[in-house]
């Protein structure tokens, strides 16, 4: 097994991934109401398999964010638990199916940082122009700078693409449409949760918004990712690995969309980012 498992107590769990309740990935199934140790572990390893089936994204974002070989923490350890169950599902490849997109979908997040520089702002815009005449549909957030350019290239020059607009709470600056879609779902949170590396010193407004990025990657049902995200940090980021507070809020989204392995395009990288770009869209298209 290339998890260990370490108990909370008594081992240093500081690298370890907790899998305990309240974590997503906690046991449901409580021993004594719902039997011995060995009949709450069955019954894990039956409700684990259904929400990975379902795609549950609360418990497979939790999945993904699992470091290859990472221990696992939990409070049973060295007695048989749960986190048994997780490793072997894990050494199983779950990871891989889970970031194993099929088809296609023409949906992609345009999303980035408010203080994005004019030059970058008119590239947002000519990208999401031209991905609109694609046929893409956008996915952001409505806030100003980045998300507002790429949903006024959406609109440029009598084209009127397809797009999602996802709101943190009604009347987030006063957008509103048919393209807009209000107050983040409960799940949506969860998963923010999941992936903020300090969920709990967050405010509510800053739930909210890290809440909204959720569907910004995963859709409105949290269960249909897009084929890529374009967007615009000061640090270049692309990946959860090197985020950092310089990235800012749009972290989140670049760190969601990299453990369902959903590529990141930062323009901050220049040529080379608009190349890696329209390998993608070419991509798309020919598929």
């Amino acid at each position: 097994m290339s998890h260990p498992i370490l108990n909370t107590k008594t081992d240093d769990c500081r690298h370890a991934a907790y899998v305990a309740r309240p974590s997503p990935l906690g046991n449901p199934y409580a021993i004594g109401p719902d039997g011995d140790r060995q009949t709450v572990i069955a019954r894990y390893r039956d409700w684990l398999t259904a929400r990975i089936a379902e795609r549950d994204p609360v418990v497979c974002t939790a999945l993904l964010g699992i470091r290859r070989e990472q221990p696992l923490s939990c409070h049973c350890a060295p007695a048989p638990c749960h986190a048994a169950v997780i490793a072997e599902v894990l050494d199983g490849g779950v990871q891989d199916r889970l970031r194993n997109h099929c088809a296609e979908t023409l949906r992609y997040a345009g999303i980035g940082s408010r203080s994005t520089p004019d030059h970058v702002l008119q590239v947002m815009r000519k990208v999401a122009h031209r991905l609109s005449e694609l046929g893409y549909t956008l996915l952001s957030g409505g806030a100003a700078g980045a998300d507002e350019a790429f949903e006024e290239g959406c609109r440029q020059q009598g084209c009127f693409g397809k797009r999602e607009i996802y709101l943190p709470w009604p009347g987030f600056r006063h957008l509103k449409g048919r393209h807009c879609v209000t107050l983040p779902s409960a799940e949506a949170f969860r998963v923010a949760e999941a992936v903020h590396p300090a969920w709990k010193r967050l405010n509510d407004t800053a739930q909210a918004l890290m809440a909204r990025n959720s569907h910004q990657v995963l859709g409105a049902d949290l269960r249909s990712p897009v084929d890529f995200v374009v967007c615009w940090t000061p640090d270049g980021c692309e990946s959860e690995a090197t985020r950092s507070r310089t990235t800012g809020g749009t972290g989140q989204a670049i760190a969601l969309a990299d453990r369902w392995g959903i590529p990141v395009v930062n323009l901050a990288g220049g040529k080379t980012a608009m190349g890696q770009l329209a390998g993608l869209v070419q991509d798309s298209v020919s598929a």
